[in-house]
């Protein structure tokens, strides 16, 4: 008698845990909801919402085991808010016809240890129309440009473009920095624009790597750097198709990222709930693989989607993102 007392005993106080969990899941749900684009510290919440949102459906499991509605209840109510800001996304239609560009988006990481040839050899297999990269070291830029696998290329002068590099199969037209408003003492990093020949309607492409968050002042650069973006957008003639790829520094579920989309009128060419990471940590790399889902493409409505996929490791700690579409629809 006394050993049933005890596990019913035991059993309601981990029934009291479960329920202290599931109402702290949908406070912090509700709240990074509320307050993550007016403050800094929820939006940095955003970068590990997957595992949040990971977290939130292995509470909803253990609570199906309380058999209490009312729990259950708000437990389906946090997972609907963590999961809401990624899935109402607009996203690019499926393509119907054959895919004619196709592009890969890969942050080199300026630390990288590894040879380019790897890096290299990847593009060589893959064989994309366009290649936008940042981090760009002389050596990498020589080692791609070596290659002879893209007749075309933006400036060699990476300061001058924060060490962004794009290289194209299709000729580049023109090519133009985003001059962000000065801020007194210091150099904001610029946006850039360029226009590619694609034999069809006009393509604008820009490749953007804003700073990445990590203080409240660099949090503001990057959505400064991202409404510049937007605003630049707006400008473009409407029978142009669009293209944004980079390392945005910005998880899908930033209301940063939203705002973007909102603002430039263009749309996501990820498509799942829990998308794949493409920013990891080498440090644990050994024994986890974590991070977060930074590096994207996003297009106008009138470009259409085949695929989405990440491409290999080599020694950076993001994954290049390849997209292949459909463009001059």
């Amino acid at each position: 008698m006394a050993a049933f007392r005890r596990r019913l005993h035991i059993a309601a106080i981990v029934k009291r845990l479960i329920g202290l969990a599931v109402l702290a899941f949908a406070a912090i749900a509700l709240l990074v909801g509320l307050l993550s684009y007016q403050f800094w510290p929820a939006d940095l919440l955003t970068f590990a919402w997957s595992y949040v949102l990971a977290t939130g459906l292995a509470i909803l499991i253990l609570t199906l085991w309380t058999r209490r509605p009312v729990l259950i209840a708000i437990a389906v109510a946090g997972i609907a808010i963590s999961a809401w800001p990624i899935y109402a996304l607009p996203t690019a239609t499926e393509a119907s016809g054959p895919t004619n560009l196709k592009i890969v988006t890969a942050n080199l990481f300026v630390e990288n240890a590894r040879p380019p040839a790897e890096f290299v050899a990847f593009l060589r297999s893959e064989n994309p129309d366009i290649v936008v990269l940042q981090e760009t070291t002389g050596a990498w830029q020589d080692a791609i440009v070596t290659s002879g696998l893209f007749p075309y290329e933006s400036s060699r002068i990476l300061p001058a473009r924060d060490h962004m590099k794009v290289f194209s199969r299709r000729p580049i037209l023109s090519e133009t920095s985003l001059t962000p408003t000065s801020v007194k003492g210091r150099r904001l990093k610029q946006p850039l624009r360029l226009t590619i020949d694609t034999g069809a309607r006009p393509l604008v492409l820009y490749a953007i790597h804003p700073d990445t968050p990590r203080t409240l002042r660099q949090w503001h650069d990057r959505n400064d750097y991202l409404a510049l973006t937007a605003d630049s957008i707006r400008n473009d003639p409407k029978t142009s198709d669009i293209i944004v790829a980079g390392d945005w520094n910005t998880p899908l579920w930033s209301p940063y990222f939203r705002n973007f989309l909102r603002d430039s009128a263009l749309v996501s060419t990820a498509r799942t709930l829990l998308p794949a990471i493409t920013r990891f940590s080498l440090r644990l790399r050994s024994y986890l693989f974590i991070g977060a889902p930074i590096d994207h493409v996003t297009v106008s409505p009138g470009v259409a989607l085949r695929s989405w996929r990440t491409g290999p490791e080599f020694g950076s700690n993001h994954l290049p993102v390849l997209v292949e579409l459909e463009i001059g629809r």
